[in-house]
């Protein structure tokens, strides 16, 4: 009789899921992937635990860890991660700005300053409560252009640059990195409007593997910032510790 060798346990995996939003997150074969994953290795890799990264719409990603078939979707705010497991630590903290070309007269003082042009946002994206019902509102009068896909900014910047629309709306960091990585001078762009900083998040699956990912991650960070590994990490992508 021939016994058979006992299987082997599934190394554990944590599956991070996000549209590209570097410094961030980004390309997952490219050797700087983006500030949170590069943080993510460095907390469950220790751990035993493999971080698998897939590049997914962001309605997509948040649909997934909610479903259950991944572990965590990155960049989350508190509105956009309802029904998700937040952990303790941030992972950032962002402000959102209104960016339009310098050549453009637009200026912004309340909601109705959208009225006649056409801003461009990332669709299923959070921003702040009241542009976020604007948004709902003017999405069905064609006032608002919603970039979908993997890499939305990319179209929204395009979009932008050719006069197609007139306004963006992203988080300081992202469109800095984006004018530094395609080589675009910040001259060619004002911001118009810097909103409150506000955190983000790995919004983890509703699980109790979710639960003990969040906890795993909240004592990793801290560990990784009394160290000083966090500021060196974050040096790496021009980033600062918001705390």
């Amino acid at each position: 009789m021939t016994l058979l060798a006992p299987l082997a346990a599934a190394e554990p995996v944590v599956r991070l899921c996000a549209d590209q939003w570097m410094p961030y997150n980004g390309d997952p074969a490219d050797p700087k992937p983006g500030y949170v994953i590069e943080l993510a290795r460095a907390v469950f890799e220790p751990l035993g635990i493999k971080v698998d990264y897939e590049v997914l719409p962001w309605a997509e990603a948040l649909a997934a860890v909610k479903e259950g078939g991944k572990s965590g979707a990155i960049g989350a705010n508190k509105n956009e991660a309802d029904g998700l497991i937040l952990p303790n630590e941030p992972i950032g903290a962002l402000a959102v700005c209104l960016l339009t070309r310098a050549d453009s007269k637009w200026t912004y003082d309340n909601l109705a300053s959208f009225r006649g042009i056409t801003l461009g946002v990332t669709k299923d994206y959070s921003y702040w409560p009241a542009l976020d019902t604007y948004i709902e509102r003017a999405t069905e009068k064609g006032g608002i252009f919603a970039a979908d896909g993997d890499d939305p900014l990319e179209t929204l910047m395009q979009k932008l640059q050719a006069g197609e629309i007139q306004v963006v709306a992203e988080s300081e960091p992202i469109l800095l990195w984006h004018l530094r990585s395609h080589n675009l001078e910040r001259s060619q762009f004002r911001v118009v409007f810097k909103g409150t900083v506000d955190p983000i998040f790995v919004a983890f699956a509703p699980t109790d593997e979710g639960r003990r990912f969040a906890t795993q991650l909240d004592e990793g960070i801290r560990a990784l910032r009394k160290s000083g590994e966090l500021t060196k990490l974050l040096q790496r992508y021009g980033l600062r510790d918001w705390q």
